[in-house]
């Protein structure tokens, strides 16, 4: 007869139905990144970054896994790792890029909205876009907000859901 070992603390007994808010997301999606002229340098065109972004659920629905690519040579391909955080209104979302860059991010979804955010005090940003009513396309923006100073616009950011 096998003896069943008890699982450690930090091994959740059930899954939380906060999650769930994160199926808004689940699919694949189209993206378009807006940079205003003069963003890469004096005198550059608007240019429009072409990309797709996937977001799927790793097996037990705890973790939602966003895998993302983009066109442009100097927007980063990435994934990142979403879960709860230590309160139920908000995720943590773990960020990885080709780059080498990590970052740590806040997000909520609520009503109709989605905000990513981090107040790291060299280099903070946010996100705010609009989920529309179909779910079919989120549209929205970056800020950014570099060693405590104003807060810039950074970069319009459109997903449009393709599967």
């Amino acid at each position: 007869m096998s003896e069943q070992k008890a699982a450690p603390a930090d091994v959740p007994s059930d899954r939380s139905p906060a999650l769930d808010r994160l199926d808004v997301l689940v699919g694949e999606w189209e993206t378009a990144s807006i940079f205003e002229p003069g963003f890469f340098g004096p005198g550059s065109p608007e240019i429009v970054g072409r990309g797709r972004t996937m977001f799927t659920w790793m097996e037990r629905r705890h973790f939602l896994i966003q895998t993302y690519t983009n066109e442009h040579p100097d927007a980063p391909d990435g994934m990142c790792v979403i879960g709860l955080s230590d309160r139920p209104e908000v995720f943590v979302q773990h960020l990885y890029d080709s780059r080498g860059v990590t970052r740590d991010y806040l997000l909520t979804l609520e009503d109709g909205e989605l905000r990513i955010w981090r107040d790291d005090p060299a280099f903070a940003q946010r996100y705010r876009g609009t989920i529309s009513a179909d779910g079919k396309t989120i549209e929205g923006a970056w800020e950014a907000s570099e060693n405590g100073g104003p807060w810039r616009h950074d970069f319009t950011l459109v997903y449009t859901r393709v599967a």
